[in-house]
């Protein structure tokens, strides 16, 4: 009798903690193929502004997986004009209601990126079956470094929602993750910059 009440037990957590996973949002997908996500319980480590633990992104401490990008202006972007900077890289859509709201606080980004000459802003549209209208925009994405990548390159980082961004080290591994902007306001983006100059400061002089 008491092996069938364990085993009881078991199924039941088993199906509370299914019945609380979290849905991925209309505009995400699952993990990139060949990445493994932590166990649900796997602590999620982070600073000021940003993740550091696995369990809050499977890339993190892996390489930035290749993609291809088209420029606004013409031409392409792929991982390899990533090297040799550090560079935060902003993922969003046209069809998610939070990148309306997140607008602000990506041009307040990209300035305070472009006051460390080692830090780039760059910001990647997920094209979900429309064109990039940048009338739509308006001020907005076209006033800061932005290309056009097709909604599968979700796929390729492994992103289960929008707005991310990632931070992406000089040898283009992946430091650090974080959601969207406007989840914080009360932090606005100093303290992404802060944990930006921290996790360099922790990289280049290791405990």
């Amino acid at each position: 009798m008491r092996g069938v009440c364990i085993a009881v037990a078991v199924a039941s957590l088993a199906a509370c903690q299914k019945a609380q996973a979290p849905q991925l949002s209309a505009t995400s997908s699952q993990p990139a193929a060949g990445v493994s996500a932590q166990p649900a319980a796997a602590a999620v480590s982070g600073i000021e502004g940003w993740e550091t633990g696995r369990a809050a992104y499977p890339l993190l401490g892996a390489t930035l997986p290749g993609f291809k990008a088209k420029r606004l202006g013409g031409g392409e972007m792929t991982e390899g004009d990533l090297r040799e900077h550090w560079t935060i890289l902003g993922l969003w859509n046209g069809s998610s209601e939070a990148a309306k709201g997140e607008m602000r606080y990506i041009g307040a980004l990209n300035s305070a990126a472009n006051q460390d000459p080692n830090l780039d802003f760059q910001s990647v549209y997920l094209a979900d079956g429309g064109d990039f209208d940048v009338q739509k925009w308006g001020a907005g994405a076209s006033a800061w470094p932005t290309v056009i990548g097709d909604a599968a390159l979700a796929d390729t980082f492994g992103i289960a929602s929008v707005p991310a961004y990632l931070l992406i080290g000089p040898d283009l591994t992946v430091e650090a993750y974080r959601g969207a902007l406007a989840k914080t306001p009360d932090d606005g983006v100093k303290s992404v910059i802060r944990g930006v100059a921290e996790i360099k400061k922790q990289i280049a002089a290791p405990e």
